[in-house]
């Protein structure tokens, strides 16, 4: 077989942790170990036509995260490779379309019959008045783009529900209002105004013309995060802000791999089989005892997986996930499946 060369996209990108992490210089390093070619792509260089760089390789890979200086041409590249059928990449479109998109998301869960708490997406404002005056309370507000629970809410009555309505089928909005800010609607609107004032630039999604709520579930002190790459599943525990309901960015984590039951892996490995994804990360609550599944993700941190102290591994032999002891960075891991995918 031909030697084979990678076409990997730089990237270098803070998160949301305000850590910096770049899974391609680690490509780059396990490829030269393993007696591979890499082509160095950057598609933001004015000075090379970075496509006729694609050509002659047998696979592309681009870690990217949410700000839409990198997902909006990260998405519509790997759609179009996809489309045409070009070349295999990781992430491939099963993999990235839906991310960062919770109504997209929404549908895809509930249309795979995968458990998941009550949601609505109404694309009306009278559509959305009707359901609000009717509505049992609480109920979680989420914009359909956001990480570390930005731009989740927990909405308590019929006047808070309406006045989100009101705003997002009215001027929208970037992100939603800190909710202990008095004034926080007028404060809003004062400072998207600034923004357009001053021409300032921005990275974050405009949301306007939609309404999404979520079935709020109470008795959650943490949910349960699995991520999974190939057959394998890294999880830990967030426990929520204090004082607060949601648990993404709280940094609060328990690695004990003890405390996570096997309901939520499996229920995390089927997700991803459904998807036909080849990474995954799940967010898990309990309903009546039974897990179910709050969001999804293609990104995540990868500090906080290499912490864990070990993955499950779940076979086509076996009916349960078994337990691997040690560490494993998630780059390693998709560079495996990557190459094992192209041999």
């Amino acid at each position: 077989m031909n030697q084979l060369t990678i076409a990997i996209q730089q990237d270098h990108q803070q998160l949301s942790s305000k850590r910096w992490q770049s899974f391609s210089t680690r490509w780059h390093e396990l490829a030269a170990q393993q007696g591979l070619t890499t082509q160095n792509i950057d598609i933001f260089s004015d000075s090379i036509n970075w496509l006729d760089q694609l050509q002659g390789c047998d696979g592309f890979m681009w870690w990217f995260g949410q700000p839409l200086s990198v997902s909006r041409p990260g998405r519509r590249l790997i759609a179009a490779l996809a489309h045409i059928n070009k070349i295999p990449t990781f992430p491939n479109h099963n993999t990235i379309w839906h991310f960062d998109d919770k109504v997209a998301q929404s549908y895809l869960l509930q249309l795979a019959d995968i458990p998941t708490p009550k949601t609505w997406v109404f694309w009306s404002k009278s559509q959305a008045d009707k359901f609000i005056n009717l509505a049992d309370y609480p109920l979680v507000l989420k914009l359909s783009s956001g990480v570390i629970s930005k731009n989740v809410e927990l909405v308590h009555n019929r006047c808070e529900a309406s006045h989100h309505a009101h705003a997002l089928f009215g001027s929208g909005m970037y992100a939603l209002p800190p909710a202990n800010l008095p004034f926080r609607w007028f404060a809003r609107r004062a400072s998207e105004a600034i923004r357009v004032f001053l021409s300032r630039k921005t990275d974050e999604e405009f949301h306007k013309g939609y309404l999404l709520l979520q079935e709020f579930l109470p008795e959650n002190d943490f949910d349960i995060r699995v991520t999974i790459i190939g057959n394998r599943a890294f999880a830990f525990r967030r426990y929520n802000r204090p004082g607060d309901f949601r648990a993404s960015g709280s940094g609060r984590i328990d690695w004990n791999p003890a405390q996570i039951p096997s309901d939520s892996l499996l229920l995390a490995f089927q997700t991803a089989k459904i998807l036909q994804t080849q990474s995954l990360a799940v967010d898990i609550l309990r309903r009546n005892s039974k897990p179910v599944i709050a969001e999804i993700s293609y990104y995540y941190e990868g500090w906080a997986i290499e912490k864990c102290p070990g993955h499950w591994k779940l076979s086509d032999q076996a009916s349960q996930p078994v337990w691997v002891e040690g560490s494993m960075r998630p780059e390693d891991a998709i560079w495996e499946d990557f190459i094992t995918q192209l041999h």
